[in-house]
């Protein structure tokens, strides 16, 4: 989710505290900073760059010990304006709500992070999801919310989360079905469209070939018709010289790629003047354009031996060497 998201998402929690949302509420300015200071791991991008970014984001910065850690501190910090009142352990629970509702919705999209020890993704949101924004407007308008109030909003995004549920399942079964016509060993992968909050992208991984592209499940039902135009494929990647797949991913760049890309594709080339071979990876799970947005490169010599390795995050033409 973006940052904004988020923090209309933790002022909107502020609300079942009893207490309105106002500029002078310690509660609601604490839920709304708890709920957007995960994502300060964006330092790392400032001193570190972009690929040291990519292995780290949301990771260690949206576990629980760093989200207590940020809610204490920002509590603090709202101890030393002088609001007319203020309670420390209720803006520092209201906080913590806050900031464990950005790692919550996190989890619910591509991209994923960690809460505990490891990095956990459901594929179920965009990173922009509209329902989920107009949900969080009405309860901050609404005012103080009551009991009831907020079982009714949680059953509303039960509710949404279990038709997302079930939207990503009926897609995933009838890709499967569609692409076991014409290939073998068939894997499909769908998670939410980057733009789109209706439809879902899809990587498909086959014997001879990934195939990267997007469903739109509401298409035949407006049209009425039995076609697959539901189905828009967007790269097919023919695999070749697959024993590679190893030997990148037994290399430093091969492991920070493959930590936050599972879905990739390899080309593979050979240098017949300079005796090297080239391996190109793909991050197949993000595309603008038709066009692929993190990218690794590893060149060897004839006998497999190292010779330079790079990370390209967000484009191709970025170049940031990884060494062995």
């Amino acid at each position: 989710m973006d940052p904004l998201t988020h923090g209309l998402v933790g002022v909107a929690l502020s609300t079942f505290s009893g207490t309105a949302v106002a500029l002078d509420n310690p509660i609601s300015i604490g839920a709304m900073l708890g709920a957007m200071s995960p994502d300060l791991d964006f330092v790392i991008r400032i001193f570190k760059g972009d690929a040291a970014y990519l292995e780290h984001h949301r990771g260690i910065f949206h576990t629980i010990p760093f989200l207590a850690g940020f809610s204490l501190a920002i509590t603090l910090l709202l101890s030393r304006v002088g609001f007319a009142e203020f309670s420390f352990w209720t803006t520092l629970l209201w906080t913590f709500i806050g900031a464990l509702s950005h790692t919550g919705l996190d989890i619910l999209n591509s991209y994923g992070a960690k809460l505990l020890r490891k990095k956990v993704k459901i594929n179920i949101l965009t990173l922009y999801d509209p329902v989920i924004t107009i949900l969080g407007l009405y309860l901050i308008v609404n005012g103080k919310n009551s009991v009831t109030e907020l079982i009714g909003g949680m059953a509303i995004i039960c509710s949404y989360l279990f038709i997302r549920v079930k939207s990503k399942r009926s897609a995933k079964s009838k890709l499967q079905a569609y692409f076991e016509e014409n290939y073998q060993n068939v894997s499909v992968h769908v998670m939410p469209a980057l733009k789109s909050f209706y439809k879902w992208d899809f990587v498909v991984h086959t014997k001879t070939h990934n195939i990267v592209g997007s469903y739109n499940p509401w298409q035949n039902m407006i049209k009425k018709t039995t076609t697959v135009k539901h189905i828009k494929i967007v790269k097919e990647l023919k695999l070749n010289e697959i024993c590679y797949y190893d030997v990148f991913k037994s290399t430093v760049v091969g492991e920070i790629f493959t930590g936050f890309s599972p879905n990739l594709h390899i080309n593979v080339s050979h240098d017949e003047t300079s005796n090297q071979i080239i391996l190109q990876a793909i991050d197949l799970r993000y595309y603008f354009k038709e066009n692929f947005m993190h990218h690794a490169t590893l060149i060897l010599d004839c006998d497999l031996n190292f010779i330079s390795s790079f990370l390209h995050p967000y484009k191709i033409n970025k170049a940031i060497p990884v060494y062995q």
